[in-house]
């Protein structure tokens, strides 16, 4: 119970963004349209990054311990 509570607590940000996103896909204004095709791209690169970090502090790649790294692969998603 309490891993899927993790779970749901670390996704429940960028999945909220997309649902509010889907649910408004269809405005009249384009400059309306163009904020949600941001906020969708953006919810897709934050859950990227976040699956990268999760990756990268899951399997062991350099042998130590680097915060510096895991902000590079933030902004390389971005």
């Amino acid at each position: 119970m309490s891993t899927t509570m993790n779970f749901i607590l670390r996704h429940a940000a960028w999945l909220c963004l997309i649902l509010i996103s889907i649910l408004l896909l269809n405005p009249i204004i384009a400059e309306f349209r163009t904020l949600l095709l941001i906020t969708i791209f953006e919810t897709v690169a934050l859950f990227l990054s976040g699956l990268a970090v999760y990756t990268f502090t899951k399997i062991d790649f350099i042998g130590e311990q680097s915060y510096g790294i895991l902000g590079y692969i933030f902004l390389s998603v971005h």
